[in-house]
C-alpha cells in the first residue's frame, strides 16, 4: 500500500500520514475556524481531497493511470437530486476574490456530503488506495480535462516517434 502526504490547510504537511492524523485532521475541519480542507497524495499522484465548511463538503479522488487519469466525486447514497449547489471553503482566498471560508466549489445536492462521509471516505482511501465501495462516484473527469486545456491553451500531445536523421533516413 503506498503511503500518503496529509496536506490540511494551514497545517505543516504530515508524511508520512497515519489514521491518527487523518481522523485528527478532520476533527480540526468541523471547527468554525479550522482547515476547509485535506488532501491524502501518493508519490504517483494518485491522490483524494475533501474541501467544505459548515457541515457541507465535497470529496474528490484522482486515479492517475500512465498519462492519463480519472477523477471521481462522491455522491450521497440514495441521493438523486442533482441541483446546482455550492460547497464553500478556504480559511484565505488565494485569488483574493472571496471573503474568508466563502470560495465556491460548486456540485450537485447528491455530491454534498456530511463530515462523517468525509471520515468514512478519506480514512478508507488511506488504508485501501480506493473509493469507498459505500458511496456511489460521477466520473466528472472531463471537466478537469477540458479546465486544464483552458488554462494551457493546449490538449493532450499525439506522441509520435521521431524521425530518423542521417544517410540511412
Amino acid at each position: 500500500m503506498p503511503l500518503y502526504r496529509l496536506m490540511l490547510e494551514d497545517h505543516k504537511d504530515v508524511f508520512p500520514a497515519t489514521l491518527g492524523h487523518v481522523q485528527m485532521a478532520i476533527q480540526k475541519m468541523a471547527s468554525s475556524n479550522g482547515p476547509t480542507f485535506l488532501n491524502l497524495k501518493d508519490s504517483d499522484g494518485n491522490w483524494a481531497q475533501a474541501g467544505g465548511t459548515n457541515g457541507r463538503y465535497r470529496v474528490e479522488v484522482r486515479d492517475v493511470y500512465g498519462e492519463g487519469f480519472r477523477h471521481s466525486m462522491a455522491v450521497m447514497p440514495g441521493c438523486t437530486d442533482r441541483t446546482d449547489t455550492v460547497v464553500y471553503y478556504r480559511n484565505k482566498c488565494i485569488e483574493n476574490k472571496h471573503p474568508r471560508r466563502r470560495c465556491p466549489l460548486d456540485a450537485t445536492v447528491a455530491n454534498v456530503v456530511g463530515l462523517a462521509d468525509v471520515l468514512v471516505i478519506m480514512t478508507e482511501y488511506l488504508a485501501t488506495g480506493l473509493r469507498s465501495a459505500k458511496y456511489d462516484w460521477d466520473d466528472v473527469s472531463q471537466g478537469w480535462i477540458d479546465e486544464e486545456v483552458a488554462e494551457k491553451g493546449t490538449g493532450i500531445k499525439v506522441i509520435k516517434p521521431k524521425a530518423k536523421k542521417g544517410p540511412d533516413a
